[in-house]
């Protein structure tokens, strides 16, 4: 289990209705989603890794995808599920991630990688690519930076830390590399966000010559 699991588990816990209440309105990361799933032919399978409350995976929906969400959050996934009953939810933690919840031709994934370090990062990664289609399509948005930001919030009285693992677009690149993914091009973001996150598009890496590049919208 993750060091900060439980810590971070409870956190999403306490925070998931005033999650829900900002974001359901909230389209900031739409022109994102919109951008992610032009890369794809057909209707595509997407896996909403993180999902939280279940509002980005409406918006993936919306915008025709048919969407899968996981969430180590109990209050998170119970939520997503209330909002949204033509989505598949799973209370699922990452190291459980496997073949039983079928094959994805991307992933989309914002914001829920940012309490792993380097070793749990790429342990991730090579579970993800067990699930994901050849020439699938993963979306990252991290916080981009060096080292990790500790914080003590104060949520109902509960003093709880915490760390956030902080990226730089090269160190990204290399861990996804290192994992099996082709880097494809940095992702649109909000010019309000760009100081603070990132968002990197990578592909499942293909045997011979063909690029990443060549192969953009051809799943």
């Amino acid at each position: 289990m993750y060091k900060q699991h439980s810590e971070v588990k409870h956190f999403y816990d306490l925070i998931a209705e005033q999650e829900a209440r900002e974001w359901y309105p909230n389209n900031l990361l739409l022109p994102s989603i919109q951008e992610f799933l032009a890369l794809f032919k057909a209707r595509p399978r997407i896996l909403d890794l993180g999902c939280g409350t279940g509002h980005e995976s409406m918006r993936l929906k919306n915008e025709g995808a048919e969407v899968v969400g996981i969430d180590f959050s109990d209050e998170s996934i119970r939520i997503a599920k209330e909002k949204n009953n033509d989505i598949d939810f799973y209370l699922m933690d990452y190291e459980s991630i496997d073949r039983s919840l079928g094959l994805f031709d991307g992933i989309f994934s914002s914001g829920s990688i940012i309490h792993l370090d380097e070793e749990h990062l790429k342990d991730l990664l090579v579970r993800l690519q067990k699930i994901l289609k050849p020439r699938g399509f993963v979306v990252v948005i991290f916080q981009r930076g060096e080292g990790k930001k500790i914080h003590y919030p104060v949520i109902n009285g509960e003093k709880i830390e915490r760390i956030v693992e902080l990226y730089s677009r090269e160190r990204m690149i290399r861990i996804f590399d290192e994992c099996g993914y082709a880097y494809v091009k940095e992702g649109y973001l909000d010019a309000r966000e760009l100081e603070k996150w990132m968002s990197l598009i990578f592909q499942k890496a293909m045997q011979g010559k063909e690029s990443a590049m060549d192969a953009v919208g051809a799943v």
